[in-house]
């Protein structure tokens, strides 16, 4: 289950509307949004997807995005054809020109790589797509750049703080989403896999930027 270092008071009553658990299962493409602000995103913000790599890539056609799986028991994890996904291969790229994003790798799929709780990806009851979060109720991405079409761009997790308030200087600021394509061979015990302790009601105005790093 994921664990919150802070926990978000929010209504718990039924959703009128809105994503919950079971739109995250099973197997999916990933899709990039160019966005600051998960409420006033729309499709039209779509600027990418996610290779089998875990890597960002702006395709010709929806053919070339990768077809992720999540296991439906725990660590209710990620994979691709490539391997687990997680942004704890020490092998690959840090955030170095965040302030507080000097320590964190990019995200990568790989063999052979055992994943653990702390590399779920997760969403939450009341979106209105399937964002993908991390970590503490982090629902935003970092990326140097759009990659041009021939290229690849990696993706760290988003980090703030009091001297960098917002995305980091020159970078780009993103969405994960998640676009179920299929389900698990077998039927997937959906009501099992444990969800956050947080949910959106309809028309919830939270930003869900992570924590505040302090320094």
């Amino acid at each position: 289950m994921v664990m919150f270092t802070s926990v978000l008071a929010f209504a718990t009553a039924a959703l009128a509307q809105g994503i919950t658990q079971a739109n995250f299962t099973g197997m999916g493409t990933i899709d990039v949004w160019n966005s600051s602000d998960w409420r006033e995103a729309t499709t039209a913000d779509k600027v990418g997807c996610l290779d089998t790599h875990g890597k960002f890539i702006t395709p010709s056609n929806d053919s070339a995005c990768a077809v992720f799986t999540r296991i439906n028991t725990y660590p209710y994890t990620l994979s691709t054809t490539s391997g687990n996904c997680t942004f704890s291969d020490e092998s690959q790229e840090i955030n170095s020109d965040s302030i507080y994003g000097k320590s964190d790798h990019a995200w990568n799929c790989l063999k052979p790589f055992t994943a653990d709780i702390y590399d779920e990806l997760y969403t939450i009851n009341g979106f209105p797509h399937v964002f993908l979060c991390q970590g503490d109720v982090d629902c935003y991405f970092d990326a140097k750049a759009i990659p041009a079409r021939d290229a690849t761009s990696n993706i760290w997790p988003f980090r703030w703080g009091s001297q960098q308030l917002g995305i980091t200087p020159g970078h780009v600021m993103l969405l994960l989403v998640w676009n179920k394509v299929g389900d698990l061979p077998k039927r997937e015990g959906v009501d099992e896999i444990p969800s956050p302790r947080v949910s959106l009601k309809v028309g919830e105005q939270v930003p869900l930027l992570g924590k505040k790093i302090l320094s």
